[in-house]
């Protein structure tokens, strides 16, 4: 593999090291135990909130249309309103109904960390810590299995063993989110000195 140019590394680490992400693996692994202890109440509880940010959203809509707060028209207005907010109440009144929704969504969720965190690994490799493929391999096997969660979710079970595993599958991936982001911060900012101090050294010597 080409070496990449230390502008796109610098900016990868950059961009790879920041606080909110590893907020982000933290509420993955909350999110993981919850759903393995208590995944039927976790379901209920997800759809309740997703449901209630979805209705308030409609409801939004279509009070912007009436009350004519908001350039609509009729089709953006009215129609995507009332869709959305009826959209939002079944989220809610039928949670137990859209049980294996929850695992589709938060599959896809899982699917596109595991996609980041292989580009993570990459860098890694490019950071040349010897165990990038590590968190390389872990990634992709995460990818699959989320794949065949969202593809097949009843292969799993309808008794809540599929949350269990989406469960599992998250906090596998938080711990890799969090590995593979001190690792490039830790092998990446002697990197990012270094090349600031050089392109310092440029821009005086330029001048």
């Amino acid at each position: 593999m080409k070496k990449k140019s230390p502008e796109i590394l610098i900016e990868e680490i950059k961009c790879e090291t920041k606080v909110p992400y590893i907020f982000q693996a933290v509420l993955e692994t909350v999110l993981g135990f919850f759903l393995i202890f208590s995944p039927i109440d976790t379901t209920n509880i997800a759809f309740i909130v997703i449901g209630s940010i979805i209705t308030a959203y409609g409801v939004f809509d279509v009070i912007s249309f009436i009350t004519n707060h908001r350039p609509y028209s009729f089709r953006q207005g009215l129609f995507s309103g009332v869709l959305i907010t009826v959209i939002g109440v079944a989220f809610i009144v039928q949670a137990n109904e859209l049980i294996n929704l929850l695992s589709i969504i938060l599959g896809t969720l899982i699917i596109i960390e595991s996609i980041i965190n292989v580009r993570r690994a990459l860098i890694m490799k490019n950071l040349e810590f010897g165990y990038w493929f590590i968190p390389f391999i872990i990634s992709f096997v995460t990818m699959v299995l989320s794949g065949v969660i969202v593809l097949y979710p009843g292969v799993f079970g309808y008794d809540g063993l599929i949350h269990i595993i989406t469960g599992i599958v998250f906090i596998i991936v938080a711990a890799v989110d969090i590995w593979s982001i001190f690792v490039i911060f830790r092998n990446g900012k002697d990197v990012v000195k270094e090349y600031e101090k050089e392109k310092s050294n440029a821009i005086v010597v330029k001048d």
